[in-house]
């Protein structure tokens, strides 16, 4: 009985002496978390500088990010986020090394200067899909996941929102539709016979709800080759000025430029319902009555 006793104390003193040792081994090769890249957190401008390319910058403007040069648009949330999160990163390596021009960055190819605090980019790693990056007097090997983002288009950081950031429409002038908000309720003036097309409250709004959410596949820069004469104007709460567009195709996609700001959106062809026109009443059902000769 004594015996059995020793048995089971030697037992549990070697499954807790294993334990321990597996949970030593775990811990001293639990790799080390790298401190974020900067301790920079609250950023109210981005300016980026490239190579034989305009320059962008971007500025917050209460809790939305607005491009201000090279034009003038409210800018893409995802991409504008994406770039912050260069400030955060932790996945890096620290070069030991002051030879800029080994790196391509003792004349950079791309900079971002967030508030006062400016990321160089230079050369990419020749082993890997990593580059070269400056912050202050630290040079620094990361993913290259930013640099070729950074030297596209520029209007690739442009919304693609058709009227901005959390817009409420007071007006909405359409080829056949006019449509004015008056005490809370819309107001329509149409070309089309009132019989033809659902001109009910819930429709109006439906209408404009989707004009305040149309989102477009792509921006790029006008062409300035249209003749068209279909014109959209959109006025919204707090701006006297409307936002012009131009319909410039309706298919295969639907294609609406902005003249003034040098732009033009491309839509899905299936937005075009949705956009341009309000629904059509349906037939109504005409109840038909057999009739049989009577003998």
């Amino acid at each position: 009985m004594k015996k059995r006793w020793l048995v089971n104390i030697i037992l549990l003193v070697t499954v807790v002496v294993l334990g321990l040792l597996v949970f030593y081994t775990l811990e001293q090769n639990k790799p080390v978390e790298l401190p974020k890249l900067t301790n920079l957190d609250k950023v109210e401008t981005i300016h980026i500088e490239r190579l034989d390319k305009e320059p962008i910058t971007l500025l917050k403007n209460g809790g939305s990010w607005q491009i201000t040069a090279p034009f003038d648009l409210p800018a893409n949330k995802f991409q504008t986020e994406n770039l912050l999160q260069i400030l955060s990163l932790r996945d890096y390596k620290k070069i030991a090394s002051s030879d800029l021009a080994e790196f391509k960055l003792d004349t950079p190819l791309a900079t971002i200067k967030f508030n006062q605090l400016t990321v160089a980019f230079g050369d990419s790693s020749p082993l890997n899909h990593q580059r070269y990056v400056q912050i202050g007097n630290n040079v620094y090997l990361m993913r290259d996941t930013w640099y070729y983002y950074l030297t596209g288009d520029a209007l690739a950081f442009a919304s693609l929102s058709l009227l901005g950031n959390a817009p409420k429409i007071t007006e909405l002038e359409m080829p056949n539709y006019h449509l004015k908000l008056q005490d809370t309720k819309w107001v329509l003036d149409s070309k089309l016979p009132s019989k033809e097309i659902d001109i009910s409250t819930d429709a109006l709004s439906a209408l404009v709800d989707n004009w305040q959410h149309a989102s477009a596949y792509d921006v790029k820069p006008y062409d300035g080759t249209t003749t068209s004469k279909e014109q959209i104007k959109v006025t919204l709460l707090g701006q006297p000025q409307p936002l012009n567009f131009v319909i410039l195709s309706k298919s295969p996609d639907l294609v609406l430029a902005r003249p003034e700001k040098n732009i033009q959106y491309q839509l899905s062809g299936t937005q075009i319902d949705e956009l341009l026109q309000l629904p059509i009443k349906a037939a109504k059902n005409t109840d038909l009555t057999d009739t049989t000769d009577k003998e």
